[in-house]
């Protein structure tokens, strides 16, 4: 049995490649970007929500939000020492 939840959070070529794959009927719909921190990317989607409507999945993509420079920071780096061996 296919479960619909593991398509939520990856790319959207990924995920439908699956769906196509296990012949499941599917709608897509892109989401409006409302966010007005981060810069949004112009390329790609995700997969952000999926609701089963009769035999068919409804699908609501999103634009990816482009990553900052919050990764390389002294904090997250001293976070990753003590958590990862």
């Amino acid at each position: 049995m296919f479960d619909s939840n593991s398509l939520i959070g990856i790319q959207w070529q990924l995920a439908k490649s699956r769906l196509q794959a296990a012949h499941i009927p599917f709608k897509v719909m892109i989401g409006g970007s409302f966010n007005r921190f981060f810069e949004i990317s112009d390329k790609g989607f995700y997969v952000a929500r999926i609701t089963k409507v009769d035999e068919c999945l409804h699908i609501l993509l999103y634009r990816p939000m482009i990553a900052s420079d919050f990764g390389y920071s002294i904090e997250v780096d001293y976070a990753i020492e003590i958590i990862l061996p």
